[in-house]
């Protein structure tokens, strides 16, 4: 992958990531018009948490908020990524991108509320559900080769590794099971593995971890200095915001997001110009 076909990309993702929010508002900005607003229903819940407080209750806005903020996240950090390595190739830069890509995919799933999807098409319910599964899945294993594939050697390497994600990934989301009677209030679908899934996301964050503070010791550099423990973070607030149904959450999710994204551009471009 050239640094034009990578910085084409981006600015697609860019474009994608701002065309859908605007389309959620003016969608929204109809419905409020036309007065077909109706109140979403408490589906059940995607952690086994049982509180009516203030910052742990339930709220359908707040999980709506949550995929408003991830997708306004998107053009936001490509932009930066785009203008901090235009003219720098890296493997770092490709997974990045890998993994905004899934922010993308996940966020469909605000048509769900948008659009009354458990109302009024199943078809369409499916759809939705499977692009976010892909989504869900892309982001654990871009965040891993991140990991395994870093150097700079290994940059012919991370064009394949990102369409084998892709390709993965969506052949997966494409054969499981989905039942669109069960929805979750982050707006997902159960489908015939959800164990198998977490159990995924799961094992890739553990080897992710792993394989980062191997290379620090090999590298003898601080684990705490170097962009790994921030790939954590953001990845951690990612998962949060993903599963966001409550204030608590929401607040934790967008936090841990925000600053693990801006260490890592920081200190990747800090990295590379100085190299």
């Amino acid at each position: 992958m050239t640094l034009n076909t990578r910085n084409k990309i981006l600015l697609s993702i860019i474009v994608t990531s701002v065309s859908f929010l605007l389309f959620f508002f003016i969608v929204a900005l109809v419905n409020f018009i036309k007065g077909d607003f109706s109140l979403i229903p408490e589906f059940q819940r995607i952690l086994p948490i049982n509180s009516s407080s203030f910052l742990l209750k339930n709220r359908p806005l707040i999980s709506i908020i949550s995929i408003l903020i991830l997708i306004l996240y998107i053009p936001i950090s490509c932009y930066f990524l785009y203008v901090s390595f235009e003219k720098t190739k890296s493997p770092e830069t490709i997974y990045l991108m890998g993994f905004f890509t899934a922010c993308i995919l996940q966020s469909t799933k605000i048509l769900i509320p948008l659009l009354e999807l458990w109302n009024n098409s199943s078809q369409w319910l499916i759809l939705v559900a499977r692009i976010e599964i892909a989504g869900r899945m892309l982001a654990p294993l871009c965040l891993l080769f991140t990991a395994l594939f870093s150097e700079q050697d290994q940059i012919q390497d991370a064009d394949r590794n990102f369409g084998l994600a892709i390709g993965i990934t969506s052949c997966f989301a494409y054969i499981l099971p989905m039942n669109s009677k069960r929805i979750f209030s982050n707006f997902t679908l159960s489908c015939g593995f959800d164990n198998l899934i977490y159990f995924f996301i799961f094992f890739c964050a553990i080897i992710t971890v792993l394989t980062f503070i191997i290379i620090s010791k090999q590298r003898e550099v601080s684990f705490w200095t170097s962009p790994s423990p921030y790939y954590i973070l953001m990845f951690s607030g990612y998962i949060i915001l993903s599963i966001s149904d409550c204030i608590l959450l929401l607040f934790m999710g967008t936090t841990f997001l925000i600053l693990g994204t801006y260490q890592i551009l920081y200190r990747l471009h800090k990295y590379y110009l100085w190299k």
